[in-house]
């Protein structure tokens, strides 16, 4: 699911010109080695939550300076940043939640 999740956000910034390419996109707002999704893929594996909390922090930062702007442009990239932001925090969370809900973890 995460790796459609990263998927979906490097083509919504390759839409918006923010970045050229998924090498440049894991680099940029991952925080990753260019490779990254094509080794989470390879592996089977979900994206760290630090790695998605590095990019929802990135999206919110310039969603947050895009908003400020009075160019209706930049406030459209507001939105779209920001709504990618709140699927970020939203995978973030049910990574979360499935740590804690472990039986190994209820156990008391």
């Amino acid at each position: 699911m995460s790796i459609r999740l990263l998927e979906h956000m490097r083509d919504e910034l390759i839409a918006t010109g923010i970045v050229q390419n998924t090498p440049e996109f894991c680099r940029s707002w991952l925080g990753r080695s260019e490779g990254y999704i094509r080794v989470l893929r390879y592996h089977n594996t979900e994206p760290s939550v630090e790695t998605l909390s590095i990019c929802a922090s990135k999206l919110g930062y310039y969603g947050a300076r895009l908003a400020g702007s009075e160019q209706h442009e930049h406030q459209i990239w507001a939105k779209r940043l920001s709504d990618l932001k709140a699927l970020c925090d939203g995978a973030i969370a049910r990574q979360a939640e499935a740590v804690w809900r472990a039986p190994e973890r209820m156990a008391v």
